[in-house]
């Protein structure tokens, strides 16, 4: 009598096993979808100096290709702004700098939700190719002054000489699901791997501008 109570427990784990597995890889009813979305970013430059970090708008579509109901390829091209300074004081030495981009980015990431259920956690990760659409770096330099504030002695201001930079992203959120739609909520960081050069005073180096960027987000998605 024990045998098959043992053999029929365990077809039925197999059979559950087996059922949870197709669940989990069968092809999601729609291949296609978009949304769109808005946010902030928190950005800091790196020259190597570091810039004081700012808060700035963002906003895109978000292009999806589904691979299985847990996981998703989205292409989520978005316009964004960036701007850093080290407001240094004009009363000693030294050099400041302001630093103002605006710039179209193009991530590609690959998301896979967590749990049976949709409406939890996702984790994402890819890398995103930024063009640079417009770009200021203002460099001055102080010599030390004794009362009031001095002019600078050396101004410079100029464009990057390369337009484009690829950083790579890494992120988490939530998906909550309505009847027709569903909100994303995203946290996401973001890091340079390559660099935005910038000419320098007299005959030395291009600066390399490197960013990092901590960004909140949500939207909608049709």
């Amino acid at each position: 009598m024990r045998k098959p109570v043992l053999i029929a427990l365990f077809t039925l784990c197999l059979a559950t096993v087996s059922l949870q597995a197709q669940q989990a890889t069968r092809p999601p009813e729609r291949r296609f979808s978009y949304g769109l979305f808005a946010g902030v970013n928190h950005t800091g430059a790196y020259l190597p100096t570091s810039l004081t970090r700012q808060v700035n708008p963002l906003a895109g579509v978000d292009l999806q290709y589904h691979l299985t109901p847990r996981s998703s390829l989205h292409l989520q091209p978005s316009w964004t702004q960036v701007s850093s300074d080290n407001a240094k004081s004009q009363l000693y030495a030294g050099a400041s700098y302001a630093l103002r981009l605006a710039m179209l980015k193009v991530p590609v990431l690959y998301r896979y939700y967590i749990g049976e259920n949709r409406k939890l956690f996702f984790v994402q990760a890819g890398g995103s190719y930024n063009l640079l659409t417009n770009s200021n770096f203002r460099q001055e330099y102080y010599v030390q002054c004794f009362v009031g504030p001095c002019p600078p002695v050396l101004a410079l201001n100029g464009a990057a000489s390369n337009k484009s930079a690829i950083s790579g992203i890494a992120g988490l959120g939530f998906n909550i699901e309505l009847q027709r739609v569903s909100i994303p909520i995203t946290f996401q960081y973001e890091r340079s791997i390559t660099s935005y050069l910038f000419p320098s005073q007299f005959d030395a180096p291009p600066t390399a501008v490197k960013f990092d960027t901590f960004s909140l987000t949500t939207g909608v998605n049709f």
